[in-house]
């Protein structure tokens, strides 16, 4: 056991599952760079769930964008890694120059640009 983790808990890490489990557990940034519209909101920071993303209101993030769907697309947090998965869009969802429209949930790296309608979105695994 390292001094680090005798600071923060008596019990070694592997013993405590909480901490293990918080340490796997890893958040994601997204935040527009680029956008034609009106953002209200321009970053989230998203903790393991699943969020849907589009135009309608009571989506989890919502892109005033009328080239984005009603619901578009859902961000998701499973086994340790975050996803994205078209739900069917007009227009799909673009993953670093590649439509994932129908290909299933597609892993998001740190560094992914999205583009979803004429937003562009940036993520960042914290």
């Amino acid at each position: 056991m390292s001094v680090e983790n005798e600071e923060r808990n008596d019990k070694p890490l592997e013993e405590s599952g909480e901490q293990s489990s918080q340490i796997r557990e890893r958040k994601l940034m997204l935040k527009i760079t680029k956008s034609s519209y009106f953002m209200p909101q321009t970053e989230w920071i998203l903790e393991p769930g699943e969020y849907i993303v589009g135009r309608y209101p009571s989506n989890d993030i919502v892109l005033p964008d009328p080239f984005i769907s009603r619901r578009h697309a859902r961000v998701f947090y499973r086994d340790g890694e975050w996803f994205i998965e078209d739900l069917d869009s007009t227009n799909g969802t673009i993953v670093n120059n590649e439509n994932i429209k129908g290909k299933g949930p597609r892993r998001i790296s740190d560094g992914d640009e999205i583009i979803i309608g004429l937003t562009v979105i940036v993520s960042k695994i914290l």
